[in-house]
């Protein structure tokens, strides 16, 4: 039987459940409500020196291969690198490696180490440091965060130093991959402080034993403050990269989130990354410096494609054009959320906003549903048509997932806009379990509203390819089914495989990009699902802190080395 998976995809976006308040930059939005505010409106120039004071919360090990929440990933990144990162518009940029080559069959990579590397005990970092952290990964017992993609990953058929030299790494593939650079944005670890898996899990929870990394911060000597509330990071002098403005950076250590916003309402923090809108908070100083973030929680309605209704073009665009985004985002969301028609998020290098086409438009709705044969035969305000000799309401069944309260929410709005357009709407709040057994494998369902955690490394395959199906004849016992499938809505299109295919096995930045051209295309033209919007989230400074510029989700400090403190 094939596999089941929960919307909440991958082992990789586990401890995002831990801590929910997840972050990540948006521009502004298309309606204007998602703008960055600064306002201090001053020009000023860097300045040496100062401390940093953050939150830090759920850090149970200074390994950054075990870390399952937000802030102790963001927090770690300061310690330690990845060979390859991610710039403003997520596109892959060297960190330790320096550069890398692909073979013209995209079969096999070479990754150059900086030389200038080292870790913070002055040693130098070498492809075995990078091949022991991928083994380690690639064993999958450590349950980390970071293991998508390697373990199981059978593509990857070779690891290892070019020509014996320790600063040179290959990686031979079996079919060219899009996503590899992606994989290898994992923190590198020292081989010879870890040692080994079993000495990683002897001493994972052990914090007195020093972290040894290679980023721009290290721990202090004495790295945990007299009331051990705080971690005390210091600037790596050593650092290959550009050395970083701030001085020293505090780790203040919280229970929950809550408790960092209120810290920072007090001034004790000088930032804090936050789900909830800030913007109209009177508790929050006037001065406070705002950056909108988007995150990678995509919302959307999956269009059932086996459902009659739902196989008319017509009725998928109407239903597009009926449903007021704006509204839903401004009520449920406060304005903390960003309107999409592709399921690719607006601060993505391979996102158009050529394809953000269906705003709300209800005489068009109206004008889609009258045109594919539908009317009002006896005035009721619900639309029929008559089919062989007898009359048929238009009628939609919409489904969404307890527990919710938001979608609980949006799913009630949703319903008083197709109503106005015409339709009889019944919806339904289950758990998943009941979704998946006995409303999707069964498909007693017109559409789903659910949302993905989508990965910065794009692929949509798993929603979209027909290879995803799940078709209930090939399911053995129904009582085994506790989660949702891969392709739920049962899409079945031969181009869009195709494109699917192509672009898992692109390479090359130029073609990526057309393919996820055709692929928006395609999206918007046949409208397997209706995208209604990614979240955002809210990015909370202090006045002097300067030099932030589009932190992305997972590296809230990309380009911690242009920050600074004014005084």
């Amino acid at each position: 039987m094939k596999r089941f998976f929960i919307f909440i995809l991958v082992l990789v976006n586990i401890f995002l459940l831990v801590a929910c308040d997840l972050s990540q930059p948006a521009e502004p939005s298309p309606s204007g409500n998602d703008q960055n505010i600064d306002n201090t409106n001053k020009e000023v120039k860097p300045q040496e020196g100062g401390q940093l004071r953050i939150p830090v919360q759920g850090l149970e090990s200074w390994n950054p291969l075990i870390a399952k929440t937000t802030d102790s990933v963001n927090f770690l990144s300061l310690i330690y690198e990845g060979l390859v990162g991610y710039d403003s518009d997520l596109k892959k940029i060297p960190k330790l490696a320096s550069d890398w080559q692909v073979s013209e069959d995209g079969r096999l990579w070479t990754f150059n180490i900086r030389k200038d590397a080292k870790w913070h005990d002055g040693t130098s970092i070498t492809a075995e440091d990078v091949i022991f952290t991928y083994n380690i990964l690639k064993e999958g017992v450590l349950n980390s965060v970071y293991q998508y993609n390697i373990f199981d990953n059978d593509n990857i058929l070779e690891i290892g130093l070019k020509n014996n030299d320790k600063y040179s790494l290959f990686v031979r593939l079996a079919e060219p991959s899009s996503k590899l650079l992606d994989i290898f944005t994992f923190p590198v670890i020292s081989k010879d402080y870890y040692e080994s898996v079993e000495n990683i899990i002897k001493i994972q929870k052990d914090l007195t034993k020093a972290p040894l990394g290679t980023g721009p911060y290290k721990v202090a000597e004495e790295y945990f403050s007299e009331d051990q509330e705080s971690i005390i990071l210091v600037r790596n002098e050593d650092w290959w990269g550009r050395r970083p403005y701030i001085d020293k950076i505090i780790g203040k250590i919280y229970t929950n989130k809550e408790e960092a916003r209120k810290a920072f309402i007090q001034g004790e923090l000088d930032l804090v990354d936050t789900m909830i809108v800030y913007v109209n908070n009177k508790s929050v100083e006037e001065d406070t410096k705002l950056y909108r973030f988007m995150t990678n929680y995509y919302e959307f309605l999956g269009l059932n494609s086996e459902s009659e209704l739902i196989k008319d073009p017509k009725i998928r665009k109407a239903l597009a054009y009926a449903i007021d985004r704006r509204e839903i985002i401004s009520k449920v969301y406060l304005n903390n959320a960003q309107t999409v028609d592709v399921p690719i998020p607006s601060n993505h290098w391979l996102y158009d906003n050529a394809y953000r086409l269906y705003d709300y438009d209800i005489d068009r709705a109206k004008r889609l549903l009258k045109e594919a044969g539908w009317q009002d035969l006896d005035g009721d305000g619900i639309l029929d048509k008559t089919v062989d000799n007898q009359k048929i309401e238009l009628k939609i069944k919409l489904v969404s997932n307890s527990g919710n309260d938001l979608r609980r929410d949006v799913l009630s709005l949703i319903k008083s806009h197709l109503e106005l357009v015409g339709f009889k709407v019944e919806t339904q709040i289950a758990d998943m379990e009941t979704i998946a057994k006995d409303l999707l494998a069964t498909n007693q369902f017109d559409a789903l509203l659910t949302g993905y955690y989508l990965d910065n490394a794009l692929d949509l395959s798993f929603a979209f390819h027909s290879r995803e199906i799940v078709e209930i004849d090939d399911i053995e016992d129904l009582d085994e089914i506790d989660s949702i499938p891969n392709n739920f809505i049962k899409y079945r299109n031969s181009e869009l495989d195709s494109l699917l295919d192509l672009a898992s096995h692109s390479y090359d930045l130029n073609e990526l990009s057309a393919v996820y051209q055709n692929i928006q295309d395609h999206m918007t033209r046949e409208l397997p699902i209706i995208s209604l919007y990614f979240r955002t989230g809210s990015l909370l400074v202090n006045p002097k802190l300067y030099g932030i510029d589009k932190p992305s989700q997972l590296s809230l400090y990309r380009n911690i080395e242009e920050w600074f403190i004014a005084e």
